[in-house]
């Protein structure tokens, strides 16, 4: 009796990826009119102005920007190691895409004028920091659907251009990564960004936050994989290492701040330490986004929820740790009395994001998600491979022949 082998299908959605597509599709019915407020009326309806001139939107593209350099940096480990996780990998390939792809969006919302952004590729400014930037994020997209094409098209393995793709996305993502940080150190009228150590942590951030949405990914979207016991200890100790490492460099960041008193730098502190919104530091970056998932990584035996519970409360956590760069960095005035000389409407530092801007963070972060998820639907021989690639004996159903 001959055998044909087949390989498998997508695999069915489980009630809780239904519960995903609902939630996502809300938020994407909720998030439309703050869609719809942002192409009529522009950012008259925004709490950012002159003296505060980035909020929330620019925090979110830096977060999700990062964290795709994060899912690409492992991802890439992971492939020049050999290590047994090509379903992980392949996921993770989609999500960085996806990420990627997020950061994007939001900061384009965030421009004056969106129909000039092509202005940065054809009159480049090779001198200005954002300028080199644009065409790093060009490079690396054209990367990322490069490498997602070889893979949805390659049906034995990975195809042999992926470890040239490899050697290509790791500089990128290491540079855009720290160069993230780079666009805030060049600006030296800020003196809580200009120094060199935020421009390490926002590469070690990176790392972090693409552990945290890996370890979500792999414990939400590969039920039944063979290898749950190979992803854990690869993520577990990626994660434990990195909020050790984020929780020393701040420590080393507020400490040595507030012990040298530069004025300005010093408010910056104190208002994110102790100003009106000090629970986003204590409470959802320190408390929620650190210590909560260590303690969890370190005392509880690590199942799926435990993972996913700490991939959340990572991911989460470090958001926060986006605002608390920002915004205190901008809330303090360059010149004394400035808050004073002239006031009026977007003539404030007091800032927090308006609902027009939490809607149409809600319907990116929405509209994202359900990507994502049709990614898994609309590509099976990409992604609907995740629980049986790392066994290649059981990436085969065997069936008699009719």
């Amino acid at each position: 009796m001959s055998k044909r082998f087949a390989l498998p299908t997508t695999p069915r959605a489980s009630r809780l990826e239904w519960v995903l597509w609902g939630l996502a599709g809300l938020g994407f019915l909720v998030g439309l009119y703050g869609m719809y407020d942002r192409f009529v009326f522009g950012h008259l309806n925004a709490n950012y102005g002159s003296y505060v001139p980035w909020g929330l939107w620019v925090a979110a593209y830096v977060y999700f920007v990062g964290m795709s350099a994060g899912v690409t940096l492992l991802v890439s480990a992971w492939y020049l190691m050999r290590r047994p996780l090509a379903s992980l990998g392949r996921l993770g390939v989609w999500l960085a895409l996806v990420t990627f792809t997020t950061g994007m969006f939001l900061i384009w919302l965030d421009l004056g004028q969106l129909g000039r952004v092509w202005r940065l590729y054809l009159r480049t400014n090779f001198m200005s920091m954002m300028g080199l930037m644009a065409w790093l994020y060009l490079v690396y997209g054209i990367g990322l659907a490069l490498a997602l094409w070889f893979l949805w098209r390659s049906r034995d393995g990975e195809p042999r251009v992926m470890r040239w793709l490899v050697y290509l996305a790791v500089p990128l993502a290491i540079a855009f990564a720290g160069g993230e940080g780079a666009l805030f150190g060049v600006v030296g009228a800020r003196p809580f960004w200009s120094e060199g150590l935020p421009q390490i942590l926002f590469l070690v951030t990176a790392i972090l936050s693409g552990g945290a949405v890996l370890s979500l990914a792999a414990a939400l979207f590969t039920i039944g994989a063979p290898n749950w016991d190979e992803v854990v200890a690869v993520l577990r100790p990626i994660l434990m290492i990195g909020i050790g490492v984020t929780l020393l460099m701040e420590w080393a960041q507020v400490s040595m701040g507030l012990y040298s008193a530069i004025p300005a730098r010093a408010a910056s502190l104190n208002l994110m330490l102790f100003g009106p919104y000090w629970w986003v530091f204590w409470i959802v970056f320190l408390g929620l986004g650190l210590v909560a998932p260590l303690l969890l990584l370190l005392f509880v035996r690590p199942t799926r929820l435990t993972m996913g519970l700490a991939g959340l409360l990572v991911a989460v956590g470090l958001f926060g740790s986006k605002l608390n760069i920002i915004i205190p960095g901008l809330a303090v005035s360059e010149l004394q009395g400035l808050e004073r000389a002239f006031t009026g409407p977007g003539l404030s530092f007091q800032y927090f994001p308006s609902v027009t801007e939490w809607l149409v963070f809600v319907w990116v972060i929405s509209f994202s998600a359900l990507l994502f998820l049709a990614g898994r639907r609309l590509l099976p021989s990409l992604l609907g491979r995740a629980e049986t690639q790392d066994k290649p004996e059981l990436s085969r159903v065997a069936t008699p022949a009719s």
